[in-house]
């Protein structure tokens, strides 16, 4: 199943939520209802039918079932309102801790770096970081209404227990979920199970009641009347819970055979997701939570949450089927029994290790950062083979592979330390500027100038000195220093990521003129802005293709063909052709040309694109890559600029690393 699959499956899956939740609201309202007209309806007369009783009784049951489905309704709408603020709001309200860049917990540190090289593999946004303290077992969940608002959580016991390997399994089995649209489902599986819980809270609070009654003997038998109606809706609240576990393990199951999948396809080892997955078996906490809301969150959660679940209403497949589909030769107890006799030495070792670390710590922190054993420097983009481009990274966007990963974790190496150190500061914000600076020295002036006006001398001087250190930033660096940018700034004053957005505009237009680059830069982070400042907003993917949108698609194609032939205008109509070619196989597309102010007219057709169906998006996509390739090469300029405009439509596409001839060839005919 592909990313655009995905998409589609997830919208079909919310169709059955929906259709699953009514269900739940009727079954519970019939039995509301019945309770009501028992316990507060007036009694037919002797001899009547039943249909008496209902009909005697018509007002109040109506009152009941407007009652029943607009509380269930309201408290589903105010949970999820409540998370509106996105994935942190999720994390934070399991009792999780950001994780800032300056931690000096060489454990935060580690999950930091694997969460930042997994994003910039599958070219997704870097997302909040968060650490449940008080969880000891083994558990993780991604959380959030989309790519830009994501948020990770592991528990204290996955940091503890598991190693780098296991834990970037778990993190790429969380970033599957991220990239194939799961997350907002989760969120309002969330609504729809607190909607159900909510008979039970108003129970609770009913049978209180018999302990406010009044003296009169009629006041007590009114008390005692709205205390059992209270322990019969606490009953029937029971109803809502299972119907909400019944839900969430008709949605949740399927799913996470996909992420161990996935984060298997990603890592290329086995090894990663499966031990982390033995290591759950093996721990006497495995992976149950001690939180209040596990109920809310277990469907998101990396493994169950509760240790007892099983059955019907189980939100996760067994371990022991979860460890055996990414490792066929499990035998529980040979490999159990191994593992606790490595888990054994690893604890005897622990206590002279702890010293020589913090030993070693000091010394890193004295002498700087490390590079990583045994990775060589990024060379410069070979050349890819034009029948097996496409191939390729189409894959990559279905899921990118463990080259992405190490690709990732060199480029983050090669960054100039002061400005890695920026992106995960309060001078984030300085560093996506830093981006935009023009060569041109009287260019560059007007832009500090301007920077110096919107944010002070001070912040012009530190761009200033930061220019002055001569940092030659490759092409392939500028779009993953504005992905690791995003955590920082989301957790800046809104008011200052306004102001950031208009200096990032007006830097852009001080030369009087819009690159390709700069343009799809700033789509890209007037996006994410807009996903971070209403993370709830609309759902994307309803739109049909109709005149707009093939105009739309037509100027793009245009724009992308052009940013490649380099001012040749056969090489760019020959682009244009091949990327319409996918599209048009049998009509006449339309014809090739750029509109006069190509930024305005592509900055307001790249949000109607990004409403597109994942069908349609995906051969637009396919389309992008065609004319990118056409000439049968795809340079490091050209491969950024693919991921930026394909992340303004929300279309994760991974680090396009330097491919042979036969590396590609052989990753199209894996297909």
């Amino acid at each position: 199943m592909n990313f655009f699959e995905h998409q589609d499956r997830a919208r079909r899956t919310t169709l059955w939520l929906i259709l699953l939740f009514v269900l739940g609201v009727i079954a519970i309202a019939v039995v509301v209802n019945a309770l009501v007209l028992f316990f507060l309806g007036e009694p037919p007369p002797a001899g009547a039918p039943p249909a008496r009783w209902v009909e005697d009784n018509l007002e109040l049951l109506i009152t009941s079932t407007v009652l029943v489905v607009a509380g269930i309704g309201l408290a589903s709408a105010f949970r999820v309102a409540s998370l509106s603020g996105g994935g942190s709001k999720v994390a934070e309200m399991l009792g999780g801790t950001r994780v800032t860049p300056d931690t000096r917990d060489p454990k935060r540190r580690q999950l930091l770096n694997v969460v930042e090289e997994v994003a910039l593999a599958s070219g997704t946004p870097v997302p909040d970081v968060y650490v449940l303290e008080e969880e000891k077992a083994i558990n993780a969940f991604a959380a959030g209404y989309s790519q830009s608002d994501a948020a990770v959580a592991v528990t204290r016991g996955t940091l503890e227990k598991l190693n780098r390997e296991e834990l970037q399994g778990v993190v790429a089995h969380e970033f599957a979920h991220i990239v194939n649209g799961d997350m907002r489902l989760n969120i309002r599986l969330m609504g729809v199970v607190f909607g159900l819980l909510v008979l039970t809270v108003v129970g609770r609070f009913m049978t209180r009641a018999i302990f406010v009654g009044g003296g009169s003997r009629e006041g007590k038998q009114a008390a005692m009347g709205i205390a059992a109606l209270g322990l019969a809706l606490i009953l029937v609240g029971a109803l809502g819970v299972f119907f909400g576990r019944l839900i969430k393990a008709a949605v949740s199951r399927q799913r996470e055979f996909l992420a161990d999948a996935s984060a298997v396809q990603y890592t290329r080892n086995p090894d990663s997701i499966g031990g982390a997955l033995k290591k759950i078996a093996l721990h006497s906490r495995g992976s149950g939570l001690e939180s209040p809301e596990t109920e809310e969150v277990s469907h998101m959660l990396f493994a169950s949450g509760f240790a007892s679940m099983s059955g019907l209403l189980a939100t996760h497949p067994p371990l022991e089927q979860r460890i055996r589909a990414v490792d066929p030769q499990f035998d529980p107890e040979r490999d159990l029994a191994a593992l606790a006799q490595q888990e054994k030495r690893r604890k005897e070792a622990r206590a002279e290790a702890e010293a020589a670390a913090r030993q070693s710590r000091e010394e890193a922190q004295t002498g700087g950062r490390s590079g990583i054993p045994g990775v060589t420097p990024l060379p410069g983009m070979e050349a890819l083979p034009q029948g097996a481009i496409l191939a390729a990274i189409l894959a990559d966007v279905d899921q990118p592979d463990t080259r992405r990963h190490q690709g990732a974790a060199r480029l983050i190496e090669r960054l100039p330390d002061p400005l890695t150190d920026a992106v995960h500061s309060d001078q984030a914000g300085l560093a996506v500027l830093y981006l935009l600076i023009s060569d041109d020295r009287k260019v560059r002036d007007q832009q500090l100038q301007q920077v110096a006006e919107d944010w002070g001398d001070e912040a012009a001087e530190t761009l200033q000195g930061w220019l002055a250190a001569d940092w030659t930033l490759a092409p392939d660096q500028r779009l993953p220093v504005l992905e690791l940018a995003l955590p920082a700034l989301r957790h800046q004053p809104r008011e200052d990521l306004a102001a950031l957005q208009a200096t990032v505009e007006a830097l852009i237009a001080k030369d009087g003129q819009v690159s390709v680059f700069e343009f799809a830069l700033a789509q890209l982070f007037n996006g994410h802005l807009r996903d971070v400042l209403n993370p709830s907003g609309a759902d994307r993917g309803h739109a049909r293709v109709n005149a707009d949108k093939v105009e739309g698609i037509r100027q793009l194609l245009s724009v992308l063909a052009a940013a490649g032939a380099e001012g040749d205008k056969e090489s760019a109509r020959a682009a244009y052709a091949a990327g319409m070619a996918v599209l048009y196989r049998e009509n006449q597309p339309p014809s090739y040309g750029i509109p006069e102010n190509w930024p305005k007219a592509l900055g307001t057709m790249l949000p109607r694109l990004d409403r597109l169906s994942p069908g349609n998006k995906r051969k637009l996509v396919e389309a992008m890559v065609a004319t990118v390739a056409h000439n049968g090469q795809v340079n490091i300029r050209e491969a950024e600029l693919l991921r930026a405009l394909a992340a303004a439509l929300h279309v994760p596409i991974p680090l396009i690393l330097p491919t042979t001839a036969e590396g590609a060839a052989h990753e199209g005919g894996a297909e």
